[in-house]
């Protein structure tokens, strides 16, 4: 007999909204937890502290394989016992953050979006995931270490022995400090309302850019702000004043907050400037430090994308510059071009911005052409629509860029070659003749330098926290 219509089973339908407050008071005392012991990690000193702790231990033990008459079993002992103890508390912070960015990542709740599709995400949750594992190798490690010599120290072990003990406690030491020095260059998730920016690596992003600021500072969101952002935007469009696109009055707003950053504006210029593309009632909402995203967060927002792309922002502050002092003149055959690229490059790969200005009396498909000695590929061929410029008077920074052809585009070498590498541009025009080329210098190399992803991200995670620290003073 068929069982009533209402009867069946339903593991499709959506959660009820019992099960979602439930689920929602769970992960706000996770993240309540994670912000708890991520402030103990991060009291004043307490990071240095490790840090010394973690290289006093190894050398306390090795002192005493050289027999020095001053050495301490009952000192090492001491010094592994209390590195131990204070490496609790980050190894308790890493293993709340990997739960809640999982929560926050994976799990639907509230009718809300999962954001495990986003790209990115498995990245941010593999970080945090090797995190946990270098938090658990250095804890046990000095546990295991401070273990040994007490052994040593407790019970008749013999010369060989206690030799082997004490060289096994150094070598545990060791790994310990290596792991520290890996792990408290940079704690994650400090921010509260941003917490997953700065675990985040731009991977995915659009060659053509056609509202250039609003389109790199989103692609260098993670998942979760990127998902804020879209609704915060969307509540922004019915707050335009008429006669201005959304999309353009966003850039506008973001052009005025990046000339306020470099001191070009001052704060009345700037929300003067805002008030000219969005209406007297907007400004309640930008300004409510409230919302998530809000004029505050949205500098340090730009602080972040600064730190990520610097090759992108000089150029925009190149064009505005110039404008400013009369040097905007377009070259002789009505084509101006611009280019960055980093001088030096790391991990095989770089970044390459373009931006084209087209003062001919028509619009045109141009080629793009993109020659890297040694690359992979050694010869890129876009083929672009470059709009023509309206009128050659236009001075607002946003007029400029939209009045540009932007281009980001990825460029790589094979991980054999390093040294310096140049890289050709050349700009052909719908009839095959070379507008304008230039030729640009980077060097490879496998070090850390100011550019470099690695420095990047952490110059990113640092700008967007010293700017939260003076907002909030």
């Amino acid at each position: 007999m068929t069982p009533p219509k209402e009867m069946l089973p339903t593991p499709y339908a959506e959660t009820t909204f019992g099960e979602d407050k439930a689920f929602s008071k769970r992960i706000q005392r996770i993240d309540s937890q994670r912000r708890f012991w991520t402030w103990i990690s991060t009291i004043r000193y307490t990071p240095s502290i490790r840090f010394w702790f973690s290289i006093a231990a190894p050398t306390s033990a090795g002192v005493i394989l050289t027999k020095w008459e001053y050495s301490s079993l009952e000192l090492a002992i001491a010094i592994f016992t209390i590195n131990f103890i204070l490496l609790i508390p980050p190894n308790i912070s890493s293993v709340f953050a990997r739960m809640s960015a999982r929560h926050r990542l994976q799990l639907r709740i509230g009718g809300l979006k999962s954001k495990e599709a986003y790209p990115g995400v498995e990245r941010i949750l593999n970080t945090l995931h090797e995190r946990v594992l270098r938090e658990r190798v250095r804890l046990f490690s000095s546990l295991l270490a401070a273990s040994s010599l007490f052994a040593v120290w407790e019970l008749k072990t013999g010369y060989i022995l206690g030799q082997i003990l004490i060289s096994f406690a150094v070598i545990l030491g060791v790994i310990c400090w290596l792991n520290t020095f890996y792990l408290e260059g940079s704690i994650p998730m400090r921010s509260r309302r941003f917490p997953l920016l700065s675990l985040h690596a731009p991977t995915l992003h659009d060659s053509i850019l056609e509202r250039v600021l609003t389109e790199v500072l989103v692609a260098h969101l993670d998942p979760e702000t990127a998902g804020s952002w879209d609704d915060w935007s969307n509540e922004l469009i019915d707050k335009v004043r008429d006669g201005h696109e959304p999309a353009a009055a966003l850039e506008h707003m973001l052009a005025s907050l990046h000339l306020n950053a470099r001191g070009l504006q001052s704060n009345e210029e700037m929300l003067q400037s805002i008030r000219e593309v969005y209406k007297i009632s907007a400004m309640d909402y930008l300004t409510n430090p409230e919302n998530k995203i809000n004029i505050n967060t949205i500098q340090r927002l730009l602080a972040h994308t600064r730190a990520w792309q610097p090759g992108l922002f000089r150029l925009i502050d190149r064009l505005h510059d110039a404008s400013k002092n009369g040097e905007l003149i377009l070259s002789e055959n009505n084509w101006r071009m611009d280019l960055d690229l980093p001088p030096r490059s790391s991990d095989g790969q770089s970044d390459l911005f373009v931006m084209v200005h087209n003062g001919s009396k028509s619009d045109m498909i141009i080629e793009v052409e993109v020659v890297t000695a040694h690359g992979e590929p050694e010869r890129q061929t876009l083929r672009v629509p470059c709009r023509k410029i309206e009128t050659k008077q236009i001075t607002a920074l946003d007029g400029l860029l939209d009045a540009a052809l932007v281009l980001w585009i990825g460029v790589a070498w094979p991980s054999t070659v390093s040294g310096p590498h140049p890289v050709q541009v050349t700009i052909n025009g719908e009839d095959g003749i070379t507008l304008s080329s230039t030729v640009m210098h980077t060097t490879l190399t496998s070090s850390l330098h100011p550019e470099s992803a690695g420095v990047r991200m952490t110059d990113a995670a640092e700008a967007v926290r010293k700017l939260a620290l003076s907002v909030s003073e």
